[in-house]
């Protein structure tokens, strides 16, 4: 039985932030935090990001770079890529780490098999 998870989402489309929550939602053991919709001012939700065990994140989010978040994610057990970019243009802060990619649009079943991969791994 995998313990509670707390997930936040960075993601500024609002179709995509409502899907990824309902997903979320099909998982008792996942607890959503919060939702980032702008990265302008990230030390403004750095401690969000402190708390957080699952990581949604868009890599292209209104007010800013993403390579801005680098330094405040590095933390984070488990990043999960939230694009619809193709995976060999991501940031090298993202191709260095261990994540996984839901290439958009996101089903049910891309988002189930990528959580049961998480937990496999927690």
């Amino acid at each position: 039985m995998p313990p509670n998870l707390n997930c936040l989402i960075i993601e500024d489309e609002p179709l995509a932030i409502k899907k990824i929550v309902e997903y979320i939602r099909m998982f008792p053991d996942l607890s959503l935090t919060g939702t980032i919709e702008d990265i302008e001012d990230p030390a403004s939700f750095a401690p969000d990001l402190q708390a957080t065990d699952i990581l949604f994140l868009d890599l292209v989010v209104s007010g800013g770079i993403i390579e801005t978040l680098e330094e405040l994610i590095v933390e984070i057990p488990f990043l999960i890529i939230t694009s619809a970019i193709c995976k060999r243009d991501y940031p090298t802060f993202v191709k260095e780490r261990s994540h996984y990619a839901l290439q958009k649009p996101i089903s049910p079943e891309m988002f189930r098999k990528c959580i049961a991969e998480v937990f496999n791994m927690h």
